[in-house]
């Protein structure tokens, strides 16, 4: 016989400790009982369950339908043997709860059965209580603090719920401990995922937007819009922002006062070093702006949107041709291509670089059309500038450590791989051979990561 005071009082300090409403465990009583009926005795019974919730007394009775002559002793019984034993005024056709008896066997299957549901129940439960809980703060930031570690992942726990940092999600495989307190992004919330339900990232590009929304607040008011992001996480960004209000400027919002505002986004990102770039409506005036410091000699963009029948966009080519000077090709391309991809990624265009000199080899018509003139590309004062910048960054490799960076394969979730195409008269292989970029860094003792847009570097310096 079931003790039903004895299994409520375990069922529900099973619910307390899980914070599983009550009404889900006598609903997993009642079902674990019915299906060790069916189990036991007849599938095709028909069997009510009732939970006395005060006493844990549970009743389990079988209907069965009034007939003159029984076909199915299972679901039927006679009319003469249902006045006798429950009521003179039984009629055909009527439906009789007839009390089941527990014995031994019965009584072990049903508590097996609701044991087995009840542990459904919770998973359920559980995870309908996380989904319930981040599915308001899909796409915001959140900050809990790590319980555990697993070969993979970093387990958060925020506000009592508990979800995974996967390895590959952190910047560049960054150290964290137990008892850390560390921010995220909420990519995505599932309710059937059953790795993770609650899709984290400290890599995701709106993960850095977000935390300038927090910073900044003309941001967080709708005065300034983020327009676009694009990141090497860990070691650097753009990202471009455009001013509803022609009284504020959005680059200096941004950075802030001494560089307080771009400085405490840098810091939660680990040293990630961050570009604001004024947005534009005019491409060539866009491509330019996340190209500064580079000067841009030539810039042709071609755009083309193809649309269906229906008037909807199916697909667009976006190309854009860019010469530069030739000695500051290797600051648009960057240490492995990186500023390169960063503006390709900042505008969504494949982006195709040659230097003035390859330029006229190829017999690309010079139209002087970018933010640089002849004159001034000659001007002794733009070359000493070039050479200045190359210099403080020899300095800096000298005396540096280099910046050690794997590769993360996750990113690919968040910014397609945009298509880069650079030609340099001393280097014909240079678009075969990504690496021949690491070779021309070399060559002139200058490292492009030092060397790239240095506009906002004062702000880094400790």
């Amino acid at each position: 016989m079931v003790n039903g005071a004895e299994l409520l009082n375990a069922i529900k300090s099973i619910s307390q400790e899980k914070q599983i409403p009550d009404d889900i465990i006598f609903e997993g009583i009642r079902e674990g009982f019915q299906k060790a009926y069916e189990k036991f005795f007849d599938p095709e019974a028909i069997i009510d369950v009732n939970v006395d919730e005060v006493t844990g007394m549970i009743n389990v009775t079988k209907r069965l339908t009034v007939v003159q002559k029984v076909e199915d002793e299972w679901l039927e019984i006679g009319l003469s043997q249902a006045k006798q034993k429950y009521s003179e005024n039984c009629t055909i056709g009527d439906i009789i709860n007839e009390p089941v008896k527990f014995n031994d066997e019965y009584s072990r299957l049903a508590i097996f059965q609701v044991g087995q549901i009840i542990k459904q129940k919770i998973r359920e439960g559980e995870k309908n209580k996380v989904y319930d809980y981040f599915l308001p703060k899909l796409h915001e930031i959140q900050t809990g603090r790590v319980v555990d570690l697993t070969e993979n992942s970093y387990l958060i726990d925020v506000d009592g719920t508990v979800v995974s940092l996967w390895n590959k999600k952190t910047i560049n495989q960054e150290k964290i401990n137990i008892g850390d307190r560390i921010s995220f992004y909420v990519e995505d919330v599932s309710k059937e995922n059953k790795h993770s339900q609650v899709s984290t990232s400290r890599v995701h590009p709106d993960f850095l937007a977000k935390l300038l929304e927090i910073e900044v607040p003309e941001i967080a008011e709708g005065i300034i819009e983020i327009k676009s992001v694009s990141r090497e996480p860990g070691r650097r960004a753009k990202v471009a922002v455009y001013s509803h209000d022609e009284n504020i400027d959005p680059i200096g919002a941004c950075v802030g006062a001494g560089g307080s505002r771009i400085k405490s986004v840098t810091n939660e990102l680990n040293g990630e070093k961050i570009d604001i770039v004024k947005w534009d409506e005019n491409s060539e005036k866009f491509i330019m702006n996340a190209l500064a410091p580079v000067r841009v000699i030539n810039i042709l963009v071609d755009e083309e949107e193809f649309f269906d029948e229906e008037g909807n966009l199916e697909d667009a080519h976006r190309e854009c041709d860019v010469v530069v000077p030739n000695n500051q090709l290797s600051l648009a391309i960057g240490k492995s291509g990186m500023a390169a991809r960063l503006v390709a990624n900042l505008v969504k265009m494949k982006i195709n670089i040659l230097s003035y000199d390859n330029a006229l080899e190829k017999g690309v018509e010079i139209l002087w059309n970018g933010n640089i003139t002849e004159e001034e590309m000659n001007d002794p004062e733009f070359i000493n500038n070039v050479f200045k910048r190359r210099n403080n960054s020899e300095r800096n490799y000298q005396n540096e450590k280099p910046l050690i960076h794997e590769e993360n394969e996750e990113w690919d979730d968040f910014v397609e791989e945009p298509e880069i195409e650079v030609q340099a008269a001393s280097l014909d292989d240079i678009q075969a051979n990504l690496e021949a970029f690491d070779n021309l860094a070399k060559e002139e003792i200058v490292d492009e990561e030092d060397e790239e847009i240095d506009d906002y570097d004062q702000y880094y310096d400790k």
